[in-house]
């Protein structure tokens, strides 16, 4: 069974004493269902709260100032991003399996010189017995060809094998570190 409600309403605009004179069987009521007839109370205008207009003076004119400059955050400052991937143009990871054949770190460049050489160093910071900490893997570098460039390095897996552990690569553009980017080497099925 629906439940409805039904309104029958009386609206009084001006003098509350027309509403009998106008409308003498109308009154606020309504049906509701298991309850019965319900009536509205009257309401009186003096009741009603209106929004009230306020006014203010200032006592004097805002001063306008000259802002000082935003500085750069480092993220804005980086000379370069980059980031490892199992394929060439594959998603972002810092987790890979032992038996990925090949990490490619993606750089790209913002900023600069045209011949500027930008250094890759692979460094396994804790493989266990397989290497000393922050044992350097391998180090490669390029030349950047234009202000916003962007460049691939590769590493390959071991004959033997990726050793489990945590690794970092460390980006240089010339001498001055741009970016780290650290990542892990998982035994298959972790």
């Amino acid at each position: 069974m629906r439940e409805c409600f039904f309104l029958i309403a009386s609206i009084t605009i001006g003098n509350p004493a027309w509403t009998d004179a106008t409308l003498p069987s109308a009154k606020d009521r309504w049906f509701v269902p298991n309850v019965g007839i319900a009536e509205s109370l009257p309401l009186k205008l003096e009741d009603v709260r209106l929004p009230r207009k306020t006014d203010l003076e200032l006592a004097e004119l805002p001063k306008i100032t000259e802002q000082e400059p935003i500085a750069a955050t480092p993220a804005e400052t980086k000379l370069l991003t980059a980031v490892l991937a199992t394929q060439p143009t594959g998603e972002p990871q810092t987790s890979f399996p032992s038996d990925t054949p090949k990490l490619y770190l993606r750089w790209h460049g913002e900023g600069l010189n045209a011949d500027d050489k930008i250094r890759c160093v692979w460094i396994a910071e804790d493989v266990g017995g397989a290497a000393p900490a922050n044992y350097q893997v391998s180090e490669t570098s390029t030349k950047a060809s234009e202000t916003g460039g962007f460049g691939t390095f590769t590493l390959s897996r071991p004959i033997k094998g990726w050793p489990t552990g945590k690794y970092r690569v460390e980006i240089y553009v010339g001498d001055k570190l741009a970016d780290t980017i650290r990542f892990t080497i998982e035994k298959v099925g972790e």
